[in-house]
């Protein structure tokens, strides 16, 4: 049970951790440079696939709730917004990154976290 508790938590933690990097941003049109990719792919490595899919996947759900914390604001219709492409290759991509360095030797970060 406490392991269970714990990758909820982590879970929680780097979708928290992609809404911040989502206001950490250098304006470039017509797509703003933030530093979400990179809690994305951290999510990954240190989550693991699934864990690193759910994490984007919350934070994709409390987006479209209505809460802004995408990169220009939140809600149902940010479905129409040119970013939301992105907002799906975050979970694609926390999934690939966990895929690959599953199977690859414990690394520094990823013995942070056991």
């Amino acid at each position: 049970m406490k392991n269970r508790t714990y990758k909820m938590i982590l879970v929680s933690i780097f979708a928290a951790l992609t809404a911040v990097g989502a206001f950490i941003r250098i304006p470039l049109p017509p797509v703003p440079f933030t530093l979400q990719i990179f809690f994305v792919i951290l999510s990954g490595i240190l989550l693991g696939a699934r864990g690193g899919l759910f994490s984007q996947l919350v934070y994709i759900a409390l987006g479209l709730i209505g809460i802004p914390i995408f990169t220009e604001g939140g809600g149902p219709q940010y479905i129409f917004h040119p970013t939301f492409g992105y907002l799906l290759g975050f979970a694609a991509t926390a999934f690939i990154v966990g895929k690959v360095t599953e199977n690859a030797e414990k690394h520094t970060l990823h013995l942070l976290l056991e």
